[in-house]
């Protein structure tokens, strides 16, 4: 499988020679990181569709949802769970996609497996996607959104899973 070519059942890939994701993760690019360890990463999506759409990625290059073992996705969808619930309630978001797109033709513009994370806000339009085409491009701080991410997950040590209990921080708005 290689970047622009086809996998093994037939997905078409998106060309991008390097991954960037991989020069993320190398630090030849900059990001900002969420939160990282050996197998998975998380980070600020560039394209901010929505107030605090993140990314989480396998630390090992995959290129789609087929080349990635069951514990690793495991591992994949286990932080984007995490990173939804700091995104409900240190961003005070009301509602959360939680999606992957594998293949060219279901949208994918990155050959590395990653699992979109977007809170979404009362009067936003769910339909609205990571495509250019939905969005205007502007200038975003990153690093604010990042911040403020991150603080988010700080506060998760006291959150219960069950939701009986929450000991959330105070949602940040801007």
């Amino acid at each position: 499988m290689t970047a622009g070519g086809t996998t093994g059942v037939g997905l078409r890939l998106p060309a991008a020679d390097p991954c960037p994701f991989c020069d993320y993760l190398a630090g030849v690019t900059e990001t900002v990181f969420v939160s990282r360890n050996e197998r998975v990463a998380a980070f600020v999506n560039l394209r901010q569709y929505e107030r605090g759409a993140m990314l989480v990625v396998p630390v090992a290059h995959r290129p789609t949802l087929l080349d990635v073992d069951d514990a690793l996705l495991a591992d994949c969808y286990r932080e984007a769970n995490r990173i939804g619930r700091a995104l409900l309630h240190g961003f005070g978001a009301t509602g959360l996609n939680v999606f992957t797109n594998a293949g060219v033709d279901a949208g994918q513009t990155v050959p590395h497996f990653h699992v979109h994370v977007v809170p979404r806000y009362p009067g936003t339009d769910p339909r609205r996607l990571f495509q250019d085409k939905n969005h205007d491009p502007q200038p975003i701080n990153c690093d604010a959104i990042g911040a403020a991410a991150r603080a988010a997950l700080a506060g998760l040590n006291d959150w219960s899973v069950d939701g009986a209990r929450w000991c959330a921080p105070a949602p940040l708005r801007g």
